[in-house]
């Protein structure tokens, strides 16, 4: 089933996802009525806000749902999850919004309108797009081709949902992508969203060039150019987490560590 329109028009309520985390590692298979029920989150017999926010969840990586009855769910933490449960699970911390925001947008496992648009296509236009061009340019892909997309839970995402960072703004029919600055309490951040796509795409590859890191399309997710990218990939050097290979042209970069090691620091440099 395409998960195009899974959010049915609904943007992501962090409230909710923070209410998912709580009630999951759940004993057996309930039914959307019986989440409402448990968490207040509203649905109904044909929509409602339960599953697109189960859908929301498990795309940030926060959840698993390991129910094999249709119309069930059985939903079960992520290592991740479980971290976030234990830091921020009012998921309010810049920290965890952009962790979500990475793994939502995840070239591999990501919902495909935030994959397509953040890491595709606005990075073509640092000036912004007008919506209507969005849309066209959503269309020349084929999973857009055809079909009605709800596009305006995309924006809310940015423009409402994810406050702790301004990564887009929306002014009139033009969306901007806004410039992000280096943070080093987000270093953890930026290596995890590296390590994450760099084990989905290239999977049991511990080098890369850096024709193969530009295809991993970091730089769209946190608003960064090629020069941030690259003083990036020069801390985490420093910390053991890569290393760069800078004699061979084009450089190539090594993978130390992994997602899995480092995401256990993602709230380190807080204190």
């Amino acid at each position: 089933m395409s998960k195009i329109n899974f959010h049915q028009t609904f943007p992501p309520t962090l409230e909710y996802l923070s209410r998912l985390l709580e009630i999951t590692n759940m004993a057996e298979e309930i039914t959307k009525e019986d989440i409402s029920k448990k968490t207040g989150i509203p649905t109904g017999e044909i929509s409602g806000k339960v599953e697109p926010h189960i859908d929301y969840a498990i795309f940030m990586g926060l959840i698993v749902n390991i129910s094999e009855t249709k119309g069930k769910y059985k939903l079960i933490c992520t290592s991740l999850g479980n971290i976030i449960k234990s830091e921020d699970i009012g998921l309010r911390e810049e920290i965890t919004q952009l962790v979500c925001h990475s793994r939502l947008t995840s070239l591999a496992t990501g919902a495909p309108l935030w994959r397509y648009i953040t890491r595709y296509i606005m990075p073509k236009y640092p000036r912004g797009i007008k919506t209507i061009l969005l849309e066209d340019e959503l269309r020349k892909t084929p999973d857009f081709a055809t079909g009605k997309i709800k596009i305006g839970a995309f924006y809310s995402t940015y423009i409402k949902s994810f406050e702790a960072f301004s990564l887009l703004t929306k002014e009139k029919d033009i969306l901007r992508v806004v410039p992000q600055l280096y943070k080093n309490e987000l270093l953890y951040v930026y290596a995890y969203s590296l390590l994450y796509e760099w084990e989905q795409i290239y999977k049991n590859t511990n080098e890369i060039s850096s024709e193969q890191l530009e295809k991993l399309k970091v730089t769209g997710v946190f608003g960064f150019n090629d020069a941030m990218l690259y003083q990036i990939l020069e801390l985490l050097s420093e910390k053991s987490i890569i290393k760069i290979n800078g004699q061979l042209s084009p450089f190539t970069i090594i993978k130390i560590s992994s997602s899995e090691v480092v995401q256990n620091s993602l709230y380190s440099l807080l204190y």
